[in-house]
């Protein structure tokens, strides 16, 4: 990668001990994509029921949002090992 390309997502901002996570083009993300992701990054790894709680977002517009990130490989899919029926959602380092 030359000096002048970027990659979209996501970097992390170094002048807070890389606890403040910027995504650029987060402009064209829908308001509940902002949102999950703001649940995610102040409350770590979550299930969708759990996001769908945290946000009072419908269960439908919580899975849109989800899979609208992961689709922008923001987000990493993991097995919830007391739920095997559910997924836990995280923000990509």
């Amino acid at each position: 990668m030359s000096g002048s390309e970027t990659t979209d997502y996501p970097k992390v901002d170094n002048n807070n001990a890389g606890k403040t996570l910027i995504f650029l083009g987060i402009d064209s993300f829908s308001p509940s994509m902002k949102l999950v992701l703001n649940i995610l990054e102040n409350h770590g790894a979550l299930t969708q029921k759990e996001i769908a709680k945290e946000s009072h977002l419908p269960s439908r517009t919580v899975r849109y949002a989800l899979n609208r990130l992961k689709n922008e490989d923001v987000l990493e899919e993991r097995e919830y090992f007391q739920d095997a029926r559910q997924c836990l959602y995280q923000i990509k380092c």
